[in-house]
């Protein structure tokens, strides 16, 4: 699939997924918000049009700008606000970071303790990297 968005709306959300959550604490931010930063379509209305793979397409780049960066997995914030998933990254998450769905009804308990381990390791980095850069350490990432 041909991505159909620009470096631009990526390093906008990533700057929205900053300032609204990383350095709040590592506070979790909403999918829509994210996608609402890089003017792009909501998530819920890509897929209901079908387009659901430009969801996790957007977010591997976002994931994959954030490493490119020199940032911590900020993907690791960004979560759904409604439904089963509530509170949770979507299953894109854990698929673009070779992880088990751990919320998947056929996730095993020793692939659902890897998961969920691994999901927590990384909102630590970002909890991590937003206290050093609100203490001043990190400006130069902060733009």
């Amino acid at each position: 699939m041909v991505a159909r968005f620009t470096t631009d709306q990526v390093d906008a959300a990533i700057k929205h997924a900053i300032d609204h959550g990383a350095l709040d604490r590592a506070s979790t931010i909403r999918y829509s918000a994210v996608f609402e930063a890089s003017s792009m379509p909501p998530p819920q209305e890509l897929h209901a049009g079908g387009e659901g793979d430009l969801v996790t397409t957007f977010m591997k780049a976002f994931h994959d700008r954030c490493i490119a960066r020199g940032l911590p997995p900020l993907d690791s914030i960004v979560v759904h606000v409604a439904g089963l998933r509530e509170g949770k990254p979507g299953i894109g998450y854990f698929t673009v970071n070779g992880q088990v769905d751990p919320f998947s009804e056929r996730a095993t308990a020793k692939a659902v303790l890897r998961s969920s381990t691994f999901w927590e390791k990384q909102q630590r980095e970002v909890r991590i990297w937003g206290t050093r850069a609100r203490q001043g350490y990190l400006e130069s990432y902060i733009q």
